[in-house]
Order: C-alpha cells, then sequence, then structure tokens
C-alpha cells in the first residue's frame, strides 16, 4: 500500500531532475510511444525494450488501471501477439518482454492470455515430432513453414556441451555473427528460460478455478519434450518438474455437463395418456365407438349425396319449366300480332270503301 502511494505521488509530480538527466524529459511518453508505433515488427532495440522494464519499477503496475503501466501493459500485449517470430532475437525479445510481464502481474496476478500464447508458441517451435492433439496454435506462431522448428537442436554433440545460462538481452542486437554451435545453445537457453517462465506461471495462476483448462496445451507439449530422449538432462528435469506443477493442482470448477437421466416431472403435471387406434378424425377409444362414428359418417355422405340429386332435379325441373313458359309466351305473342295485322288489313278496306261513298 505504502509503494502504490509513492507511485501515484511520482506520477503526480512527475519524472524527477535525476531522470530527466538521464533518459531526458520526455522518458514518461516517450518509450510508449515508440513501442507502440514498432509494434508491428520485432525492430525494437534492447534499449527501448529497457523502458518498459524501468516503468514497471518506477511506478505501481498492481493498479486497476494507471495512466503509464496500463499503455505499457498494452503495448507488450501487442508486442506478444502481433509481432512474427522469424529469428533468434525475436525469441529473446519476446521471452524479455514475458519476464517483464510476469515482473508486473506478479502482486495483482492479472491473467495474460497473451503471456501462454506465447510460451506456447515457443514450446511448439522447439518440439521436433510434433502430435497437435490437445493444443491449437495461433498468431504469431505457424503451425507449419520454415519457422516452425526455429528452436529444434538436431546437433548432438552441442546438446551435450551445453550448460544452462541465463540470457542476455544484449545478445538480441548481435546473434547474426553466432556460430552454428553459439546457436544451438542459445536455443536450449531460450527453452530453459521458457520452462522457466512455465514454472513461473503456474504459481501464479495456479488459484484460478479455469488453471487445468489454461494449462491443458502447455501441458501436452511439456509430455511431447519428456518423450523427446534428445534433450539435456537438465532440461528434462525442467520439463518434469513444470509437468508435476501443473498436475499437482485439483480443477476447482465442475464443468457443466448434462444429466444421465431425465428428472421426473411432479404428479400433478403427469399427463394422461389415451391409446389412439386411429390418427386424423376417425380415432376413437373402442371399436363400438369406431362403428358408430363410421355409420354417422356414412349417413352424413350419403344425405349429401340425396340433396345433391334434389337439387340437380330441382334444378332440371326449373329449367323445363321455364323453357315451356317462353314457349308459351312467344306463341302468344305471333297470334297477337297475326290478330293486329288482320285487324290493319279490314280497316284499310273499310276506309277504302268509305271513301267510294263520298265520291259519287
Amino acid at each position: 500500500g505504502a509503494a502504490v502511494e509513492v507511485g501515484r505521488r511520482q506520477v503526480r509530480r512527475g519524472p524527477s531532475p535525476e531522470a530527466q538527466t538521464c533518459f531526458g524529459p520526455g522518458l514518461w511518453e516517450r518509450p510508449c510511444f515508440e513501442l507502440a508505433l514498432l509494434s508491428l515488427i520485432w525492430v525494437v532495440t534492447p534499449f527501448q525494450l529497457v523502458y518498459l522494464k524501468i516503468t514497471g519499477t518506477l511506478f505501481p503496475a498492481s493498479d486497476f488501471r494507471h495512466p503509464v503501466v496500463t499503455p505499457a501493459l498494452v503495448c507488450m500485449s501487442q508486442l506478444l501477439t502481433k509481432c512474427p517470430v522469424l529469428s533468434l532475437q525475436d525469441v529473446v525479445k519476446g521471452l524479455f518482454v514475458c519476464c517483464v510481464f510476469l515482473d508486473y502481474v506478479s502482486l495483482s496476478r492479472r491473467f495474460i492470455p497473451e503471456l501462454i500464447n506465447f510460451l506456447l508458441g515457443i514450446l511448439y517451435v522447439a518440439t521436433p515430432n510434433k502430435h497437435g492433439h490437445g493444443y491449437t496454435l495461433v498468431h504469431p506462431f505457424r503451425a507449419s513453414g520454415k519457422n516452425s522448428e526455429l528452436l529444434v537442436v538436431s546437433d548432438q554433440e552441442d546438446t551435450a556441451t551445453w550448460q544452462r545460462r541465463g540470457l542476455s538481452l544484449g545478445w538480441a542486437g548481435g546473434l547474426k555473427g553466432q556460430t552454428k554451435t553459439e546457436a544451438n545453445h542459445t536455443r536450449l537457453s531460450c527453452l530453459a528460460v521458457c520452462l522457466a517462465l512455465v514454472k513461473r506461471c503456474v504459481l501464479l495462476y495456479g488459484p484460478l478455478p479455469s488453471f487445468q483448462t489454461i494449462m491443458r496445451p502447455l501441458g501436452a507439449l511439456l509430455t511431447e519434450h519428456l518423450a523427446d530422449g534428445s534433450r539435456p538432462p537438465e532440461l528434462q528435469e525442467l520439463c518434469r518438474s513444470a509437468l508435476a506443477d501443473v498436475e499437482k493442482h485439483e480443477q476447482c470448477c465442475r464443468p457443466l455437463v448434462c444429466e444421465k437421466s431425465k428428472p421426473l416431472p411432479l404428479k400433478l403435471f403427469t399427463p394422461r395418456l389415451v391409446r389412439v387406434l386411429e390418427f386424423g378424425k376417425k380415432q376413437g377409444s373402442s371399436k363400438e365407438e369406431q362403428e358408430r362414428k363410421r355409420l354417422i359418417h356414412k349417413h352424413k355422405r350419403e344425405f349429401k349425396g340425396a340433396v345433391r340429386e334434389i337439387r340437380r332435379d330441382n334444378q332440371f325441373l326449373a329449367r323445363m319449366q321455364l323453357s315451356e313458359t317462353l314457349e308459351r309466351d312467344a306463341e302468344r305473342k305471333r297470334k297477337v300480332k297475326q290478330l293486329f295485322n288482320s285487324l290493319a288489313t279490314q280497316e284499310g278496306e273499310w276506309k277504302a270503301l268509305k271513301r267510294k261513298k263520298f265520291k259519287k
């Protein structure tokens, strides 16, 4: 608590005169800004990576949110996820960032998935015979290709002469001039540092409920490393110790599983099951009921047929009556017309006789 309060006061005051003299006035802003610009490729220099270490030393890294430490955490996450691992220099820089990450979260025990993923990738590129069971490789590592076996050492003489020692960050700037034996020793040293970081992660994240799920991919790769007998005895012991630490923690959370048998419903809600002999409208509970429904259906069908025939007969009779009525009307009109014609003829003859009488 006292250290956190001192760090907060230091943030409010800004950099001290000694820090400004040694590192320049922009120490608090320039490192994270430069690293953010260079986060797509591993072109950061060892001196720029030291800024991250200095940031964790000067400021409280256990705060939930901090104006300096939080951007540094984001920057390191980007370095571990966006930068492809193409050479031994990249491996050394990535392992250094992992060490700084663990220093940052040593008090808060914050889970860093990028850290676990990077260590998983380092173990993968150091495995000669990959089975691919129990883990999935994601960016920035590739399951196959030129750099899929970057840390594999096939020379048994170099393996026998290797001695464990710490990796210096200065190696990241001068690994190109190494001999083949020195490069193989560097590969084995990187693997040793990775195993040591795995053990630190096991101690750090052991209390998590999902510890077994998080460490299952690492456990699968550690098992493959133990199966490879060409490793130095010290690396074999590191693998065995790390795997034992992983298996020592019991699984705290029980995964959700379906029950083996369905629960019985309450008796009040138990449905009354009725045997269905037939489906549709003809279903019934007994043969007598079915016979009764069959007769009713037959009666309805015959009744509808009789009504249909009666309707057709009525329509036929109506048509016949209409035709007879039309014929009688036409005959009557014809006779009336003839009568009118005869009357008109008689009237014309009568008028002609009348005119003749007047002329005489």
